[in-house]
């Protein structure tokens, strides 16, 4: 079977395309074909191994978008995967696959497939402002918005085209399962992680300290998750967490979080053991922090993680990549098979004694990480494929 990939708007979602093509991959009567930037084909390279089912086209700079997706029927795929699309809804929307070909849709983000434009970045506006973010550039943030309310016209066609058309979707959890169907039929709707373990990358190491190194996966932003009071944590127990913590913020720092900057850096100053990447980290020095971890957090925004939801925190799936256990907000909504390996706080308020509680007892932390691996290996390629092949 030939399928393909397309991966041409995120670079950040790479991993998804690696989840996806090491899935179909692990039947060697498969062949991958993955349509992508050349700044996104370096990064998958790093993680494709030597398979000669696996191929890569890459978008040349003077190629349009609508040229390079229309350039798939060359290949009469009998699968395509829609891998992200957050522009280009235009040229997507005018593709049409070949008959018998089946088309697959990733969802990311259900509500801005659904919702107007306008409501959704009126509401984004206020919780970036309402956080009171130092170093926010006003105008920066309403050219996205507005620039985000223009494209939505060929964002809404290309959905209902998709449903018209019986495309396949596929999403991250039983919660999105449920989000989902308040706008469409979702039951059929595929689960599928965006990232995956993978045996023969993973590795144990052997801790050489007696701190619990905690990390933190994801973009150091305070628009997109709660460090302010995370750092308060930290700063208001200095003395216990200098003493049994190692603090990872795994994910890049970028330019225009001068605060936050600026209390890491106080944080570390004054001895706490912290580290943090103000470039963009490799992908296997990446994937080396993260196996050297002991336990992972989601600091998400606590009202983002109420009921139902929209997106996937990349925590959990980094906890199977990883094969680590993970510390969640209790209000967000978890499937089933996780939860042997987290535990849960219910405000920032009782972060820190929950933090006290593993220390103290490094045989929940132990039986937490031991159930973790058991969990990422059910999200291995192999296992990972009977969910596509249906």
């Amino acid at each position: 079977m030939k399928i393909t990939i397309i991966e041409i708007c995120e670079k950040s979602h790479y991993m998804v395309s690696n989840a996806l093509a090491k899935s179909y991959l692990s039947d060697p009567q498969n062949e991958v074909f993955i349509y992508t930037t050349s700044e996104i084909c370096a990064l998958l390279k790093e993680q494709s191994g030597n398979s000669d089912k696996l191929h890569f086209v890459v978008m040349k700079p003077e190629e349009s978008a609508g040229e390079f997706i229309q350039s798939m029927h060359q290949i009469a795929p009998d699968r395509i995967h829609l891998a992200t699309v957050t522009r280009y809804f235009k040229a997507f929307y005018r593709f049409n696959p070949k008959p018998g070909c089946k088309m697959y849709f990733h969802f990311h983000n259900i509500e801005l497939w659904f919702v107007p434009a306008l409501t959704t970045q009126i509401r984004r506006l206020k919780t970036v402002f309402a956080n009171g973010l130092a170093g926010v550039k006003i105008v920066r943030q309403l050219k996205y918005s507005l620039k985000d309310v223009l494209r939505d016209f060929y964002r809404k066609k290309l959905i209902r085209k998709l449903i018209d058309k019986h495309a396949e979707f596929i999403i991250l959890s039983e919660a999105q399962r449920f989000h989902l169907s308040q706008y469409t039929d979702a039951t059929k709707a595929i689960i599928f992680p965006s990232l995956v373990f993978e045996p023969d990358l993973y590795r144990e190491f052997p801790s050489d300290s007696e701190k619990i190194r905690l990390c933190v996966p994801g973009s150091v932003a305070q628009g997109r998750r709660e460090y302010y009071k995370l750092f308060d944590i930290f700063s208001a127990n200095l003395e216990y967490y200098k003493k049994h913590y190692t603090i990872d913020l795994l994910g890049f720092l970028p330019e225009d979080q001068t605060d936050l900057k600026a209390r890491i850096l106080d944080l570390k100053q004054r001895g706490l053991d912290i580290l943090f990447y103000d470039y963009f980290i490799d992908v296997n020095a990446f994937d080396e922090n993260l196996y050297r971890s002991d336990i992972l957090l989601s600091n998400i925004f606590l009202e983002e993680g109420t009921g139902i939801q929209n997106k996937e925190t990349a925590t959990v799936f980094h906890m199977v990549r990883g094969a680590k256990p993970g510390i969640f907000p209790s209000a967000f909504t978890l499937d089933g098979d996780f939860e042997a390996s987290v535990v849960k706080f219910n405000g920032y308020e009782n972060l820190h004694g929950l933090l006290l509680k593993l220390n103290s007892d490094r045989h929940m932390l132990s039986e937490l990480k031991s159930n973790a691996l058991k969990l990422a290996r059910s999200y291995a390629p192999a296992a990972l494929l009977k969910r596509l092949i249906n």
